[in-house]
């Protein structure tokens, strides 16, 4: 795949979703339940949608230094994220293998937010961000994340594949 700038422009449009994420979680947190943690994952879900539909060789690459601006942004610290990603990343390279479909990407984003919480859970808690326990994880945080972050995939998808589909196109030959 040759490199343009038009290839390059998907990949620096994330840094829209990379800022927004915290603020959404922020407002949601604010009008809900005091014992529900809900994290927004716009980020993510941009992505998981961007290295399935756009393809490209540097994209672990990509992963690793976002993977390290997003630890030090939102975590101050370096190791959570800078794992977690790529090793989510595997995941995206499975959607290369089976015939994608709506419920197959589905699936798939099920599968990469719930490792992506759980990998992020088990770093805190291995480096002492975190005392909670399993269960109250799975319960206040985990499970309204990932209902929260699959319907803003069901809506966000459709329009960011039109998106990139637009952006793949060389309109200046």
């Amino acid at each position: 795949m040759k490199l343009s700038k038009y290839s390059i422009i998907p990949f620096l449009l994330s840094i829209v979703p990379f800022l927004w994420d915290g603020h959404i979680s922020m407002i949601l947190n604010h009008y809900l339940s005091p014992e529900f943690f809900l994290s927004s994952h716009l980020f993510i879900i941009y992505i998981f949608i961007l290295t399935l539909d756009f393809p490209n060789k540097y994209s672990f690459l990509y992963l690793v230094c976002f993977g390290f601006l997003y630890d030090t942004y939102y975590f101050k610290t370096v190791g959570i994220v800078i794992l977690t990603l790529p090793l989510c990343y595997l995941l995206t390279q499975l959607g290369r293998i089976v015939k994608r479909n709506t419920y197959v990407d589905f699936l798939l984003m099920f599968l990469f937010l719930f490792l992506f919480d759980t990998i992020n859970f088990g770093f805190a808690l291995f480096y002492g961000f975190s005392n909670e326990s399993v269960t109250d994880f799975i319960i206040y945080q985990l499970s309204p994340s990932i209902v929260f972050n699959l319907l803003t995939f069901i809506f966000i998808k459709p329009i960011l594949e039109k998106l990139f589909l637009y952006l793949s196109v060389d309109r200046f030959k």
